[in-house]
Parts: C-alpha cells; sequence; structure tokens
C-alpha cells in the first residue's frame, strides 16, 4: 500500500465545492476526487492554527502533548513523526512544500524534518534558493507571477517526478500546498477564476459577540471597520478564492500522475490544518477561538478496497489520520497515539468512528506579540454540541443543530446543562488520558460549575503510554532496552 497525503493551508470546509457550494468556489478536482472516495463532514483539526495542527497529522497526537502548541515550535525530538515511522516499516518517504515544523521562521530553514528523504525535500527555504531573491521577493509580497515560478507549482511537479520514479517499494508521498494561504499568487489566468458575487455572506458575518468571551470583543473591536458592508467585504475576499480556484488545478495535476503510474495500490487523503473566520462574528484569519470556519476541516480518503462515493457524518480529528493509514498499512499502531483509525468508516459510512472530538489552542506564535499572548482553550465537541473552556475567560456552549453558525452562547443557560456537564466530564477525563501537560484543576472550576479543587501532593500518577516498538522505553528492570523491529509481534 502506498499512500499520498495531500494538504492545503487555511482551506476552510466550505471552500471545497463538494461540500456544498459547487461551482461558487470552482474546485472541479477537489470535488471530482470526493466522488471518487470517503468524504468526512465532520472532521476537525486539533487546533485551528498552522504547526499545532501540522503537528497532529503527522505525529497521531495532540499539539499540548507532542511540544508543538504554538507556532514557530517543533514537536519534542522525542516524538516520532510520519516519515520516521514509515520508513521504519520499510517504506520510502517523500515530502515536497510547506513543513511549518522544524521551529524556524514561516518558510522554513531549509532541511528535511520528520524523517522524510532530504532528495524530494522542498519547503519554502528550498524554493526561495531555487527561483532567487527577485523572483521570491515578488511571491513573498503578493504580486502576480507567472505559473512556472509559483511556489504551489513547483511542490506539484516535484511530487509528480517522484510518483514517475518511485517504482514498486511502497511510499508515503506528502504534498503540503501553501494555497490558497496569502501571500495570495496565482497566475494572472486565473483573474476570474471566482465571481465575488456569487460568494453567500454566512448569516453570522459581522455578528454581535455580546455574550461571548472578552478576547473575542476585543479582536472585533481592533479588526472590524465600522460600517463594514458585505459586498466591500467579499470584494477583500476575492484574493482567497481565487488562490483557491488555482491551488485546485495543481491538486488535480498531483491526483492526475496518482492514476497515471500508482493507479491501484494507492490511498489518497486529502485534508487542511484549519480554516479563515472571513468576517463571521466579525472576526478575521484563526486563532483563539473555536468556530466551525476554522475547525470544521475537509476531509477526504479515498483508498483502492473500498467503495468510491461515500458520505460519513462520522466525527473525525487529524490525530485519527495516521492511526487510519497504519492500520490500512496493516502495521501495529501503539497506545501512544492519541487517534482512532477511519477504517470502520471507509468500509460502513454509516458507522461512527468515535463518539467526541478535542481542539485546543494555546499560543498564536512563540517569538511575537502581535496575534494575541497565551489564551489557553480546551474544547469538546459530539458532533451537535460545542463546549469551549477558555481558561482566563468565560466560557462557551453551542448547540450546532440548532445555532450551526454558533449565534447563541449556552453556556450558563439551564436547557443545556446536561449535556454541557457530559461533556465538561469528558474534556477532563481526555486532558488525563493524553497527559495534556497543561492539565489543572481550573479546567475543572468553573463559574457554572466546580468539580476539581486544587491539591500539591495526592494527585495521581500517569506515566507515559507505550510508543512503537523502535523507540527505547528505558531501562527495565532485567536492564534491557526493548527495541523490537517495527511491525514484529510484541
Amino acid at each position: 500500500m502506498n499512500f499520498v497525503f495531500i494538504m492545503t493551508d487555511t482551506q476552510s470546509r466550505d471552500m471545497v465545492g463538494a461540500y456544498g457550494m459547487g461551482e461558487v468556489v470552482n474546485t472541479p478536482h477537489l470535488d471530482a476526487f470526493a466522488a471518487s472516495g470517503t468524504r468526512f463532514d465532520r472532521a476537525y483539526t486539533t487546533c485551528p492554527l498552522c504547526t499545532p495542527a501540522r503537528s497532529a497529522m503527522f505525529s497521531g497526537t495532540h499539539p499540548s502533548v507532542n511540544g508543538a502548541w504554538c507556532n514557530n515550535v517543533p514537536p519534542y525530538g522525542t516524538i516520532p513523526l510520519m516519515g520516521t515511522i514509515f520508513s521504519e516499516a520499510g517504506y520510502r518517504t517523500a515530502y515536497t512544500g510547506k513543513w511549518h515544523l522544524d521551529g524556524s521562521g514561516y518558510f522554513g530553514d531549509g532541511e528535511a524534518g520528520g524523517g522524510f528523504e532530504p532528495e524530494w525535500w522542498y519547503d519554502g527555504k528550498r524554493y526561495a534558493e531555487d527561483v532567487g531573491p527577485e523572483v521570491f521577493e515578488r511571491y513573498r509580497t503578493g504580486q502576480v507571477l507567472e505559473r512556472e515560478n509559483i511556489w504551489g507549482h513547483r511542490v506539484a511537479n516535484r511530487a509528480i517526478d517522484f510518483l514517475k520514479q518511485a517504482g514498486d517499494d511502497p511510499f508515503v508521498l506528502v504534498v503540503s500546498f501553501d494555497e490558497p494561504h496569502g501571500p495570495y499568487t496565482p497566475p494572472p489566468e486565473f483573474a476570474d477564476a471566482v465571481d465575488p458575487e456569487q460568494i453567500p455572506m454566512r448569516p453570522n458575518f459581522g455578528a454581535s459577540l455580546e455574550g461571548k468571551p472578552g478576547l473575542q470583543q476585543i479582536h472585533q473591536r481592533q479588526n472590524w471597520k465600522e460600517g463594514q458592508d458585505w459586498e466591500s467585504y467579499r470584494d477583500r475576499l476575492k484574493r482567497l478564492y481565487v488562490d483557491n480556484a488555482y491551488i485546485d488545478r495543481e491538486i488535480g495535476r498531483v491526483l492526475a500522475a496518482v492514476e497515471a503510474y500508482h493507479p491501484e495500490e494507492t490511498t489518497i487523503l486529502y485534508t487542511s490544518d484549519h480554516g479563515d473566520m472571513q468576517g463571521s462574528h466579525g472576526l478575521s484569519s484563526k486563532g483563539p477561538m473555536m468556530y466551525e470556519e476554522i475547525t470544521n476541516v475537509p476531509l477526504i480518503i479515498r483508498t483502492p478496497e473500498h467503495e468510491q462515493g461515500q458520505v460519513s457524518s462520522s466525527l473525525a480529528s487529524h490525530v485519527d489520520l495516521l492511526p487510519t493509514m497504519l492500520e490500512l498499512a496493516k502495521l501495529p499502531c501503539p497506545e501512544s497515539l492519541q487517534g482512532i483509525s477511519l477504517c470502520p468508516v471507509l468500509t460502513d459510512p454509516a458507522a461512527s468512528a468515535r463518539e467526541r472530538a478535542l481542539l485546543g489552542f494555546t499560543r498564536f506564535a512563540i517569538n511575537h506579540d502581535d496575534w494575541g499572548e497565551l489564551y489557553p482553550i480546551r474544547c469538546m465537541t459530539d458532533g451537535r454540541y460545542k463546549l469551549s473552556i477558555n481558561l482566563h475567560d468565560s466560557d462557551e456552549l453551542y448547540d450546532l443543530e440548532e445555532d450551526p453558525y454558533e449565534m447563541t452562547n449556552l453556556i450558563d443557560e439551564e436547557q443545556g446543562s446536561v449535556v454541557r456537564d457530559r461533556l465538561h466530564d469528558a474534556l477532563l477525563e481526555e486532558l488525563d488520558r493524553i497527559r495534556d501537560p497543561f492539565r489543572s484543576y481550573l479546567w475543572g472550576d468553573r463559574s457554572w460549575r466546580s468539580v476539581r479543587t486544587p491539591f500539591y501532593f495526592g494527585g495521581e500518577r500517569r506515566n507515559p503510554p507505550r510508543g512503537f516498538p523502535f523507540q527505547p522505553v528505558g531501562i527495565e528492570a532485567d536492564g534491557t532496552i526493548d527495541r523490537k523491529p517495527f511491525g514484529s509481534e510484541s
């Protein structure tokens, strides 16, 4: 079994036509791909921020646990990532495109990471060195570029080149596009790929934040222009949607190459790290909020053995992707991974893989304060209800069935108290289970409910779970160190 893992950056679920916006967003290749695989309608990022979200995909663990809990902070060196895991199992591993997991600047340090082969590595620094300073400056500042010089085009080229020469050895190929994240440099021929007048205004566009957390109200005051109207705002969104239409074509080239060179033995996974608020609730970009616009991400998986055109309403999380790949590859999944395999849903889209999904946020970036400061959030959703504990602020509860645009905060309402408390218990239990290093009695001591009290001595010891066989587990009582080959019986 081969794997091609395709990901985008800042692509909200509704920016893929298969999720309901059809020709408005102009994504024919992703729409066709959705029709050939299983589309997950309720897939969630672990954190609506680049580095943390990516750390969960490639480690199978939550960002707070793997160490990459904000931008410009890499995962711990003791956490194996996808390239290392599959190379230990005899796979070739190639990565082309945005990485954002090395702890350096946005474009990376040019060094292959995650256990992936250096030959195919093509992060932002390698792209900059490849095209030269003049072209890179034009790219970085959002100027018009010819297609052959755009990062996304060159990322797709390298992916196609790898597929051409991969041979019969099993492989994992990751194709990571920076688009449709800014700086928005689609080729000139895409200037009219999207008509902004067709982009529908969401009912929560510019909505009041009365009864919502204080930080969101500050965000809105600082970013929302008085008298802002949809017509002027959607013209600003046009660049995002045009870049979205463009990168669909590059994804289509990669999908065509899989069909041409490895059609019968390759599983393809596609997702995005997070979405964009696009003016919903008067908020922009992404960050310390758990709204659907930035947390409910596109996810489509196609395997050689499962039926085409399936749609699932099962909850799914980015931490589930690595366990799913391991099961498809018939490799063991250690208890240290915190996700659940989605294979039962691929077999039966009516099945449910998980009852709840955990999300979180801690800080935007380690090296600047111009996007907020420490603001810990832990959020639990069961698919209908969503509870967000904003540790330094007021909390939130939404009924996604009755209030899909999350306009009314039910946190203090009596009618939601039963489900609120149930999600609260589940959230606290999950923080304990995953050994979230930010766990504290404060998550359980809220104005609306108190179920945890402070202590110093007397808490429970939570030792680390068993990892992959190739990871040292320390010296045992008999003085041995367990290093069984990956895939061998324990």
